[in-house]
């Protein structure tokens, strides 16, 4: 059980460091802010999801911004595919309904197994709260204590951990959730909340270490976001705003490398590094 114990630690603290840290896109637009420490949450969903297959996709079915009002997110469903599950997101962005549910509604209504990163992180670090300033330098001494046995892990972690594990050897995508902070000089922190549509090992297998679907390579993405969206090409971003283009209401950000293949999508609650004197961050 010690050496499934230490791969299982090995793999927490791949996922729960991916989560706190800010990715290379952010580090070198923050110009000098620090990214908050991010939590990951949720229970597993009572309707789970084993291989998302990417659904066919309409390229000229704009239901977004423009025509489809802000809503409560009494409408989402279990998404069928990655371009369901995008399509769903994209006619949301102009609401603040997809924060004001929390990370596990959000899951549950998208048909998501959850993460539960918050409740194993709780059962193995009780003593880490996550407001704490130096929550991910703690997290990062913690794990370390565990693997040379300076800590020890209770019966329902290792329970927990085991489960989770199972969960993730499925083929299914995940919602993981994150938040990020900036300071600027002489100025009041800003913080934000993000969920991240990412995938398990074995789903990013079948899809040639992808999402798949219309969401594999920039290129490929659907008319209702290429009609809507707008391509940062310095930033190497596809961008959906909200239709008021309202810095504190939520927005889209599609990364991908120079080969045209997505590597990172992000919703964010807000833009918290917007300038008001250039129009965008």
């Amino acid at each position: 059980m010690k050496n499934k114990t230490s791969s299982l630690l090995l793999w927490l603290a791949a996922m729960m460091l991916t989560a706190c840290s800010p990715s290379k896109e952010d580090k070198t637009k923050e110009n000098g802010a620090s990214a908050a420490s991010s939590t990951a949450s949720a229970a597993s969903s009572s309707a789970p999801q084993t291989d998302l297959q990417p659904a066919a996709s309409a390229p000229d079915n704009v239901k977004q911004a423009e025509s489809v009002p802000p809503s409560n997110c009494t409408d989402l469903h279990p998404a069928t595919g990655i371009d369901d599950l995008m399509q769903q997101i994209a006619e949301h962005i102009d609401s603040d309904c997809l924060f004001a549910l929390s990370h596990h509604e959000l899951e549950t209504r998208f048909g998501l197994p959850g993460g539960g990163y918050d409740n194993i992180q709780r059962l193995l670090f009780p003593d880490i709260r996550p407001e704490d300033p130096d929550y991910h330098q703690k997290i990062i001494l913690a794990i370390e204590d565990l693997r040379y046995g300076k800590r020890t892990i209770s019966r329902q972690a290792q329970d927990a951990l085991m489960e989770q594990e199972r969960r993730l050897r499925e083929a299914t995508l995940l919602l993981i959730q994150g938040s990020q902070e900036t300071r600027g000089q002489g100025e009041e922190p800003k913080r934000t909340r993000y969920f991240e549509v990412s995938a398990t090992p074995a789903y990013s297998s079948r899809h040639n270490n992808g999402l798949g679907g219309n969401f594999q390579y920039i290129g490929q993405l659907p008319g209702y976001l290429k009609i809507h969206g707008e391509m940062l090409e310095n930033q190497s971003l596809f961008r959906l705003s909200n239709r008021e283009r309202n810095p504190d209401k939520p927005f889209l950000d599609i990364h991908f490398d120079e080969n045209g293949k997505i590597t990172r999508i992000v919703v964010y609650e807000k833009n918290i590094y917007f300038n008001p004197n250039l129009g965008r961050r």
